[in-house]
């Protein structure tokens, strides 16, 4: 396992306060709360800037993208390994998807956001990672975002913002719910093992396209990080 310093939490409110706001019935809940925690929805995620500005420019890359990049075409263009896992994974069953884009993405290199953008905190699309590398969300991005482009619904995934009591830095990872057990992907482990199995994680917010989740109880970090 490699040990990686990520500083990956971006927002510009109280969690617990912006959670209350909006507050109502989620989608439907595939499993338990993640790392044992009470989990509250909203499906008012427009606080989360980082994340939508992301898919915003994910959105204008993959609109504007002139073909498959190779040498003879200049950016903007869809990266090979992009398009090459997408096709490959579409007709595996989930949990070989989740081996399969855990697995490619956690050979890329990390590189901390300040040394990419001169900024310690810039959350890149998945065309960015795969040419530059990135930190730890931008492994989760990248992985969420290749399994939606192969069919897997977003009520099945989430991107997930942790403190690492290990570490003791905050962390991004991927879950994804298969039969009812959330699975974790994660740059610092491997393989793709139960949320269950892991203990060092506490939960600040888990989000993705149809809005967000504050966790709440033992296992659960409730301080705003700005």
């Amino acid at each position: 396992m490699r040990t990686l310093r990520c500083l990956a939490v971006i927002l510009a409110v109280s969690l617990p306060a912006a959670a209350s706001a909006a507050s109502q019935e989620a989608p439907l809940a595939p499993s338990a709360p993640l790392f044992g925690t009470r989990e509250e929805f909203s499906s008012d995620n427009s606080p989360f800037f980082k994340w939508h500005g992301m898919l915003r420019r994910f959105a204008a890359e993959q609109r504007r993208a002139a073909g498959v990049c190779t040498s003879g075409i200049a950016e903007p263009c869809v990266p090979a390994e992009w398009r090459a896992l997408a096709e490959e994974i579409r007709g595996l069953d989930l949990r070989a998807k989740l081996a399969r884009v855990n697995a490619a993405f956690n050979r890329h290199p990390y590189i901390p956001s300040a040394a990419n953008w001169g900024e310690s905190n810039h959350w890149e699309t998945p065309y960015e990672f795969l040419r530059k590398g990135g930190q730890c969300q931008d492994y989760a991005i990248a992985k969420y975002l290749l399994l939606r482009e192969a069919g897997v619904p977003a009520a099945s995934l989430r991107l997930v913002v942790v403190r690492d009591l290990r570490l003791a830095l905050d962390h991004a990872v991927t879950v994804a719910y298969v039969d009812g057990e959330a699975l974790l992907l994660d740059n610092q482990i491997a393989s793709v093992v139960p949320v269950a199995s892991v203990h060092h994680y506490q939960p600040y917010y888990s989000i993705n396209e149809q809005g967000w989740w504050l966790h709440r109880g033992a296992n659960a970090r409730y301080a705003a990080v700005n």
